[in-house]
C-alpha cells in the first residue's frame, strides 16, 4: 500500500519504526509574518530540528515521523520537507484543522470545508505538491461545539472520499470519544482508520475499552508531558494492562513533542539554548519509557509491535 510522505509515495513496508504523532513547529503563521525573524527562523529551524531528527534515526532506528500539525496550528509543509531531505527519515503530514474556534470557519458551511481540504488531499498542499498522508482533526475541553461538529463531519467525509486515516486529539478526561467515533462512523469511516489520540492521559481502563471496542486505534502520544499530565510510571502500568487484556495491537507510542511551538518564551532564546542537545527529546520513548514499560509487564516484542507493526496495520487499515 502507497502511504504519502513530503517527499513521495512511499511502500507501507518501508515505514519502519514511526512515532505516530510529533510536531515539527507549531509556529504560527500571523506571528511569523508580521514579526519575522524576532518570532521564527525557518532555515535555524531546519538545522535544528535535523539534529534532532537524526538523533533519534541513529540512536533508535527511527524511520518514519507523522507529524500531526494541522492547517490552523502553524503547519509547514516546506519546513518538514528540508528536515525529510537532510536526515532521509520519512515524514508524513496531515491536513484537517484544530480545535480553536476559527471565526474564518465558523461561518462557512461544512461543503465549502470538506472541499478545501479534499483539494490539498487530491491536488496537493498550496503549491508544494506535497499530498497530506493523514487527516486530524481536535476536540479540546469545550467538547464537540457546532463548529468543532462540523468540521470533524467535514474531516470524516475526506477521509470516506480519498482513503485516507484519521487522528484525532481529544481530552480523555471528557470522556466523548464514542461520540466522535459515531460521527466518524456515520460519514463511512472504518474506525480502524481512527487513532484517538492522547488516550494516554488516563489510566481509566473502562473508558479506554469502551474505544478500543470499537476497532479504532488508541494514542498513547503524550510522553513528552508526563510531568504535566499523567506521570510516566502510571502510563506504562495502564499500557501493561492493556496488554495483558489484548490489545497490544491497537496501540501506538509517541509524544507529542513540538520541537518549537513559539507558544510562549523568546525565539531567541530557545534557538541560543542548543536545543537539540536537550533531554527529553525525540530518543525519550526509547531511552526512558522502554525500560518502565518493560518493568510493568510489556514485552521487548509488544514493544516493537506499537512501534512498527501497528503503525502499518493503522495505514493499511488492517
Amino acid at each position: 500500500m502507497k502511504i504519502n510522505t513530503v517527499t513521495g509515495p512511499i511502500n507501507s513496508a518501508e515505514l519502519g519504526q514511526t512515532l505516530i504523532h510529533e510536531h515539527i513547529s507549531c509556529a504560527d503563521w500571523s506571528m511569523r509574518t508580521n514579526f519575522g525573524k524576532r518570532f521564527f527562523e525557518s532555515d535555524k529551524m531546519a538545522e535544528i530540528v535535523s539534529a534532532m531528527i537524526s538523533k533519534v534515526k541513529r540512536e533508535c532506528g527511527v524511520t518514519t515521523v507523522v507529524d500531526g500539525t494541522p492547517i490552523n496550528l502553524g503547519r509547514d509543509v516546506n519546513l518538514v520537507r528540508q528536515v525529510a531531505e537532510r536526515t532521509g527519515v520519512n515524514f508524513i503530514v496531515s491536513s484537517g484543522f484544530y480545535y480553536q474556534e476559527e471565526p474564518w470557519l465558523l461561518f462557512r458551511p461544512e461543503d465549502e470545508i470538506f472541499g478545501l481540504l479534499l483539494n490539498e488531499c487530491v491536488n496537493g498542499i498550496a503549491d508544494t505538491g506535497i499530498l497530506p498522508g493523514i487527516m486530524k482533526c481536535a476536540v479540546g475541553d469545550a467538547g464537540i461545539t457546532p463548529l468543532i461538529s462540523k468540521i470533524l463531519s467535514a474531516v470524516a467525509r475526506v477521509a470516506a472520499e480519498t482513503g485516507l486515516p484519521i487522528f484525532c486529539h481529544h481530552t480523555v478526561s471528557s470522556r466523548n470519544g464514542e461520540e466522535i467515533l459515531d460521527i466518524f462512523e456515520k460519514q463511512g469511516v472504518a474506525l480502524n482508520r481512527v487513532i484517538m489520540g492522547h488516550s494516554g492521559d488516563t489510566d481509566d481502563l473502562s473508558c479506554l475499552e469502551e474505544m478500543l471496542k470499537r476497532g479504532c486505534y488508541l494514542g498513547m502520544d503524550r510522553f513528552g508531558y508526563c510531568d504535566m499530565t499523567l506521570s510516566l510510571k502510571r502510563r506504562a502500568a495502564t499500557i501493561a494492562a492493556l496488554c495483558e487484556k489484548g490489545y497490544d495491537g491497537m496501540m501506538l507510542l509517541s509524544h507529542d513533542l513540538v520541537a518549537y511551538g513559539g507558544f510562549a518564551g523568546s525565539w531567541d532564546d530557545y534557538k541560543d539554548s542548543k536545543p537539540e542537545e536537550k533531554y527529553p527529546d525525540f530518543t525519550f520513548i526509547h531511552k526512558s519509557v522502554r525500560p518502565e514499560l518493560i518493568a510493568a509487564g510489556v514485552t521487548q516484542e509488544q514493544f516493537v509491535q506499537m512501534m512498527e507493526a501497528n503503525p502499518r496495520s493503522f495505514f493499511e487499515g488492517k
